[in-house]
């Protein structure tokens, strides 16, 4: 298709009709969640929990933070992937344009669930009715950014790493945040998991260090280290030459899984009291999670994905039974954590982007942008923010209300009680606290973390590369610092730094261009001693 024959605003690949190009749109969207995953699996154990894959992630700079907060509260994060459309979600019953715009795709008002005199919800949220009459569903309105970018691949990055539009991607808004307070947290990491991610693959928890990721490929698997805390039997093989390799292989799986104790001890703990419904991918997860959160595995956030919301086609029936399956599945999990649990844990739902107002031709709607988003738990409940303005369009989409950002900084700073300056040089600076949290938590004292006693060098991201890396260092205390970069044959390549610096930590980043693919070592030379590592740059 040729870029004249676009309608205004719309990206290449973001309609169903864009046909090769929506193609490689989803493509590059797949093989890039793909490919995560796989680097995942790479630096540690991986394994999925009732047919899911799980990643537990104990290296994350903001979630070393938040245990330093002492915090009992947890966030779990629902994403709705694929691009929610929020006009279905959240009906403007009375906007004449909502129903001109989609003649087969509009909800009724009579169908919806009223929730204002101006907004219903989607019939298949009927079990979300309870949480919403008692106060515990907050709906915020029109969340977007600006700029926004209909790619599922860019898209998904951008919400992320709370990064604009144009930035490149590399951290995640939860990862990035105390690895410059919590330096030598990688050294001294923690007998449980910080942060755990459920399905799927996820910039969010991305540090510039590697995660710690486990994997479990089936109920039975997790039941085997709920019993023994052991992920594979290393006494169950072919008493042959390849049974010896296969126990040694199976030995290595086992003790490089670093959260098999916490695990089963929180699996033993942990009991189900809700009916969660079958045939419900989300409340499989969710169980789980609940599972976890009873048994004190220690946690202080969930990352869990529905997909399936690219309703390009047929979406009236597909859409149906994904909410439907939404709404149940956090009802059961509300009721499952009870009243010790429930108050102390926050459900966020957030989506890529939503859809184009008007239906297409394949009686669905296209990708989009502004759409609402659901906090549920201890919150101001009700609808927050105004109906989509479809009077005023921008590029046929609709034009944001709320950086999405402001809903992260609501989180951070009223749930989590990070410090207001802590959360601005996570996030950036301008975003405004939104009254969304019943009881906001009192911001912890803003203590700069200790200083490591000497100095450590840590691995450079990404790596492999393929033209940038980041060097990172610590230094315990001011003196004359050189950091160099060496090839295979000990030549010197570059230096980076040679001079005084002060305490604390420090990055600078390696531009290899000109330079040939390769292994080269960088190595750091203190008052206190040396150090060095590899990296590798791919062309």
């Amino acid at each position: 298709m040729d870029q004249a024959d676009l309608l205004p605003g719309l990206r290449p690949g973001s309609c169903l009709e864009h046909g090769l190009a929506h193609a490689e749109d989803h493509r590059r969207w797949s093989r890039r969640s793909f490919l995560s995953c796989l680097g995942l699996a790479v630096a540690g154990s991986a394994f999925t929990l009732g047919r899911t894959p799980i990643r537990a992630f104990g290296q994350a700079p903001l979630l070393s933070a938040l245990r330093a907060l002492e915090t009992e509260r947890i966030l779990v994060l629902v994403q709705l992937s694929g691009g929610n459309d929020g006009l279905n979600t959240v009906v403007p019953v009375e906007d004449d344009r909502y129903y001109n715009a989609r003649p087969t795709l509009a909800i009724a008002r009579n169908q919806t669930l009223s929730i204002a005199p101006e907004l219903g919800l989607h019939p298949s949220l009927a079990s979300l009715e309870g949480l919403y009459g008692d106060g515990r569903l907050a709906i915020v309105q029109n969340v977007g950014y600006p700029s926004p970018d209909l790619s599922h691949f860019r898209s998904t990055d951008v919400w992320m790493s709370a990064r604009d539009a144009g930035e490149s991607a590399r951290t995640g808004w939860v990862g990035r945040y105390l690895d410059a307070t919590v330096p030598d947290f990688a050294d001294d990491p923690p007998p449980y998991p910080l942060a755990v991610q459920i399905g799927g693959s996820s910039l969010l928890f991305q540090g510039p260090s590697a995660h710690m990721g486990m994997a479990l490929a089936s109920v039975e698997l997790f039941e085997r280290i709920a019993a023994s805390g052991q992920l594979y039997d290393t006494q169950a093989v072919p008493a042959t030459t390849y049974g010896t390799e296969m126990a040694f292989v199976r030995a290595v799986a086992n003790e490089s899984f670093q959260y098999a104790g916490a695990v089963q001890q929180a699996s033993e703990q942990g009991v189900n009291t809700a009916d969660y419904p079958g045939n419900n991918p989300l409340a499989r997860d969710l169980s789980v999670i609940a599972r976890l959160i009873k048994g004190n595995l220690g946690a202080r956030v969930y990352h869990v994905s529905l997909n399936g919301f690219d309703t390009h086609a047929n979406q009236a029936a597909v859409h149906a039974a994904l909410l439907n399956q939404l709404a149940e599945g956090i009802k059961a999990f509300h009721e499952d954590l009870g009243a010790d649990w429930r108050d102390r844990v926050l459900v966020m739902t957030f989506s890529e982007f939503g859809r184009r107002p008007q239906q297409n031709g394949s009686f669905g709607t296209d990708h989009g942008t502004a759409a609402p988003l659901f906090l549920l738990g201890d919150v101001v409940g009700g609808p927050h923010g105004p109906p989509p303005d479809l009077a005023n369009l921008v590029d046929g989409n609709l034009a944001h209300d709320v950086d999405f950002r402001a809903v992260y900084t609501t989180v951070l700073q009223d749930w989590f009680g990070v410090p207001a300056d802590v959360v601005a040089a996570v996030l950036g600076p301008g975003y405004d606290v939104l009254p969304l949290i019943a009881e906001p938590a009192r911001p912890t004292a803003n203590e700069p973390a200790p200083l490591p006693r000497a100095f450590s060098l840590l691995a450079n991201y990404p790596n492999p590369f393929h033209r940038t890396t980041t060097l990172s260092f610590t230094l315990g205390q001011a003196g004359p610092v050189r950091l160099r970069v060496f090839d295979v044959q000990g030549r010197l390549v570059r230096t980076l730094i040679d001079g005084s610096l002060p305490p604390g930590s420090h990055r600078v980043t390696f531009d290899a261009d000109r330079l040939p693919s390769g292994a080269y070592l960088y190595r750091l030379e203190t008052p206190h001693g040396a150090a060095s590592r590899t990296m590798t740059l791919v062309r």
